[in-house]
């Protein structure tokens, strides 16, 4: 099977601590893309937004959302709107209302 090719929308402490050694980690998955103003991951193409990495052409199929959760509704409706998988943390939104509204998007 081919790895879901995979891209991280906000890189921190806890993508550095947990989400990039368990991609690394699982087969099923190849990370080829971070979004993140500040950081990245040595070794994975890097852009400064979410649009600049849409806008590449790399071959991405789902993004992670790993940002707070009042920068995830805008994030996920980009994601979405362009056709990818979405992964969001906990809790998926900022209001109720948010979550809805990704749903009935996705």
């Amino acid at each position: 099977m081919t790895p879901i090719q995979l891209a991280i929308a906000g890189v921190g402490k806890i993508v550095y601590d947990q989400h990039a050694p368990a991609i690394a980690g699982n087969a099923d998955f190849k990370l080829v893309a971070t979004a993140s103003r500040n950081h990245g991951i040595e070794g994975v193409t890097a852009y400064k937004s979410m649009a600049e990495m849409l806008a590449s052409g790399t071959a991405i199929e789902a993004i992670s959302l790993c940002m707070p959760p009042q920068y995830r509704y805008e994030a996920a409706r980009e994601a979405l709107g362009a056709g990818k998988h979405v992964f969001l943390e906990k809790p998926p939104g900022a209001t109720l209302s948010e979550v809805e509204s990704l749903k009935h998007l996705a």
